[in-house]
């Protein structure tokens, strides 16, 4: 009986890390304790980022511009965060919200790829653009990618002109520099997206007759 109690509580410890793993990289946030602090203090980072989506898009004019100075300024202001990606502590701290997320984001000047997807959708929604966060599979952080259910990464859908546009905040960030993102991953053409993103939903792959998943991982 013992031993029995014994596996079962190793279970349940990989499950608890796997959930923060998939959240840490790209996975929803999900669980109860995230649900009861969504809205601890959202005035202070509303307001916060209510004024910081006005000094970014303030000579911006069309959607598509202040879409574009949105993406350019998380790119070269938020760095990638290898420390919280490797810290699992750090991830039960800040991982209890997107709120927190964000915050904490803001602070740091790092982030993960929800860090970026969710600045970026708030940003956008303070400036009167509508903008989705995806959650889904990409090449670049999966090996032996067919055996992974839960989502690894997430990205970025936008709506400029009564049209949905792909973009990746975290990759325009990696394959570019501090100064100069890699503007490839903004408006990408969903034909290319497709090779290294499948969304959860699939309608977000913006494709009329998009590959099925099993296609997904065939690809090279």
């Amino acid at each position: 009986m013992i031993i029995i109690k014994n596996i079962l509580s190793i279970i349940f410890l990989l499950q608890i890390i796997g959930v923060s793993a998939h959240a840490q990289i790209g996975g929803p946030i999900i669980s109860r304790e995230a649900h009861k602090v969504v809205h601890k203090n959202p005035t202070k980072l509303s307001s916060e980022i209510k004024s910081l989506a006005k000094e970014i898009t303030f000579r911006s004019h069309t959607e598509q511009d202040k879409a574009i100075a949105i993406f350019r300024w998380i790119a070269t202001n938020i760095s990638y965060d290898h420390e919280l990606r490797n810290n699992f502590q750090l991830q039960k701290e800040i991982y209890t919200s997107e709120e927190n997320v964000m915050k904490n984001a803001l602070k740091r000047k790092k982030a993960l790829c929800g860090g970026y997807a969710f600045l970026f959708r708030e940003l956008c929604k303070e400036a009167g653009i509508r903008s989705e966060v995806v959650h889904g599979f990409s090449k670049k952080y999966t090996s032996n990618s067919s055996k992974k259910n839960n989502p690894d990464h997430s990205w970025n859908v936008v709506k400029l002109d009564n049209h949905w546009y792909l973009l990746d905040l975290t990759l325009a960030r990696s394959h570019g520099s501090s100064q100069n993102p890699d503007m490839y991953w903004f408006k990408t053409n969903p034909e290319y997206f497709i090779n290294t993103h499948y969304p959860k939903e699939i309608k977000w792959t913006l494709l009329a007759n998009p590959m099925t998943k099993t296609e997904f991982y065939r690809l090279p």
